[in-house]
């Protein structure tokens, strides 16, 4: 286990509240770390999800391509519920190399409306593949890419949304180059001299976060978006 106190994470304040599972988030020194995710939390961001998945036009008879780590799973699994409940369809991929022929067989086989979560590493597996990320994603209304992707699929001519986990807190664009939007009621987000994205529970959790940093650098804006830097 790591010690959350090294990023300034407030003690778990597990009171009255049932543990949902464990999550992990990554610091501004690439290190990870473990959190406890409470049964109310969860419940709230699944809530929530049907509405941001809307925003992207996620609903019923649509489809939707996660791609995540297991690492990730207190933040996805409010998305994928959402999903669900929007009468959504769902594939799933690992967000590695090795799943990109992956990733190429469901976009070449299904129409989806959104791939939420791509990675640097799915885009160096279709570079060991051979194919151009316009073959890929081109036909794909939402791009949701995560830092060093979304560069690189914009530099192929498409047009991504920053898709950004900062620390515990999921943030999704809803537009393509616009800020990409924590949920305000649950987080405040802010920035340290170096740009560091720093991020505040605003709500009861099973463990507090009080300014964390995170591993992503960028610009805030009205306290709930980000607008990454670019590499």
């Amino acid at each position: 286990m790591t010690d959350t106190g090294a990023t300034e994470a407030a003690r778990p304040d597990t009171a009255g509240t049932a543990v949902w599972g464990i999550g992990q988030y990554v610091d501004d020194t690439g290190t990870r770390h473990d959190w406890e995710v409470g049964n109310d939390e969860i419940g709230r961001a699944i809530g929530a999800a049907p509405a941001v998945l809307g925003g992207l036009a996620v609903v019923r008879g649509e489809r939707v391509l996660f791609a995540s780590m297991l690492s990730e799973a207190a933040h996805f699994w409010p998305l994928i519920l959402g999903a669900m409940l929007s009468g959504a369809q769902m594939s799933f991929t690992d967000a590695s190399r090795g799943e990109a022929v992956r990733v190429r067989m469901f976009t070449r086989l299904l129409a989806y409306r959104a791939a939420i979560g791509i990675t640097p590493a799915i885009l160096d597996g279709l570079d060991e593949l051979g194919t151009p990320y316009p073959a890929v994603f081109g036909e794909v209304p939402v791009v949701a890419a995560r830092p060093g992707a979304y560069e690189r699929l914009a530099a192929a001519g498409l047009a991504p949304y920053d898709f950004v986990l900062a620390g515990p807190a999921v943030a999704i664009a809803t537009e393509p180059g616009g800020p990409a939007w924590v949920d305000p009621d649950e987080w405040e987000l802010d920035s340290d001299a170096d740009d560091t994205v720093t991020v505040t529970a605003r709500r009861a959790r099973a463990t507090g976060f009080t300014r964390v940093r995170t591993d992503v650098r960028g610009a805030i804006v009205d306290g709930h978006g980000i607008v990454p830097a670019r590499s």
